[in-house]
């Protein structure tokens, strides 16, 4: 019992002493990094000496006293660090103000720097301590793309501890990149079906009581950032190789009983995008001399319709985003009989 009592009376004392030597106030605090360009970490360039001025800030748990010091630790990520003879450097004066005692790093080497207090801190628990640190490889002048960590851990009278990163040339950075194929098509379509392609256009048998007429659609998509233009042009004027037909009149309607041959366009109204909202709600545009109700086909290509952004069909029954042509054509008693003809094309071109 005796010597149960001596021994549990030293493990009392031996932890006693432990406890004792614990700092009442320890602890790890929150630490900010700033470059000398004010960029939270981010070092952009490297100056010419290959170093960067680096800055920790942080709020002391305790005064510092005299004789205390703060050991830095600069921890690099990875490979492509500078050269480990690169020692760091006091920043520039080398004198520098800590926590309100004025001093320098009295020690530097390749990954740590040592700060000692000559004066016991009184004044405000927060500050920093300034420490410039190699920033191109191995001294070749190539900034590094590598992050790199700055450690503090402080001993004496106030112990506290933490970390901040920096980021080197841009080594906190991620490049997303895609690639988005050019659009553009263009098809001749069926007025009642959008996958249907249709390359003739009969208007019958005329004759002077009515109008007669045919109808076709120009299906237009293209991601183009200007969007597209199309242009129309005929080998000839509609006729018969004898006789030609009597081309409508540049602001004239086509009427039953009077000759005349034109056709008329009813544009998109919608399919464009949007500038603002990015929604493909907006109309496509009938270039001149196409926004009257007929008009004459030219013998010349000419700018026909066109929008100044993508332009998209939706759906197989979006007709609403497709523009609709309709070929018309009226006789008197005296037109020249036959077959009359005429071929249309269309070209599209997308603004890129």
């Amino acid at each position: 019992m005796k010597g149960y009592s001596l021994r549990f009376f030293s493990f009392v004392i031996l932890f006693s002493l432990a406890v004792s030597m614990i700092p009442a106030d320890a602890s790890g605090v929150a630490i900010s990094a700033v470059t000398a360009s004010s960029n939270n970490g981010e070092i952009d360039a490297a100056a010419s000496t290959g170093y960067a001025t680096t800055t920790l800030y942080w709020a002391s748990t305790g005064n510092y006293g005299n004789g205390d010091t703060i050991t830095l630790t600069v921890a690099w990520s990875g490979a492509g660090a500078p050269s480990s003879t690169s020692n760091l450097l006091n920043c520039t004066p080398a004198t520098t103000t800590a926590f309100g005692s004025t001093g320098s790093f009295t020690s530097l080497g390749a990954g740590t720097a040592t700060w000692t207090f000559t004066a016991p801190v009184t004044g405000p628990k927060t500050g920093g301590l300034c420490v410039r640190v190699p920033v191109t490889t191995n001294g070749t002048g190539t900034l590094t793309t590598q992050n790199f960590s700055e450690a503090i851990l402080s001993s004496g009278t106030t112990i506290d501890y933490g970390a901040a990163m920096f980021y080197v040339n841009g080594g906190n950075d991620v490049t997303v990149t895609a690639t988005v194929p050019a659009t553009l098509s263009f098809m001749i379509t069926d007025p009642a079906n959008l996958t249907t392609e249709k390359h003739t256009c009969a208007l019958g048998t005329l004759t002077s009581a009515v109008v007669s007429s045919c109808s076709y659609r120009l299906k237009i998509q293209t991601n183009a950032k200007a969007g597209y233009t199309a242009q129309v042009g005929a080998d000839h004027d509609f006729a018969t190789g004898a006789a030609t037909m009597t081309n409508i009149g540049a602001a004239g309607t086509i009427t039953a009983g009077t000759e005349d041959y034109g056709a008329a366009m009813a544009v998109a109204t919608s399919g464009g995008r949007n500038p603002g909202t990015g929604a493909f709600d907006q109309p496509a545009v009938a270039q001149a001399g196409y926004t009257i109700n007929d008009f004459p086909i030219p013998t010349t290509f000419t700018n026909f319709v066109a929008y100044t952004a993508p332009f998209v069909v939706t759906s197989t029954t979006a007709f609403t985003q497709t523009n609709l042509v309709t070929h018309k054509a009226a006789i008197s008693g005296g037109t020249g009989s036959g077959n009359y003809t005429q071929h249309v094309t269309y070209r599209v071109t997308g603004s890129f």
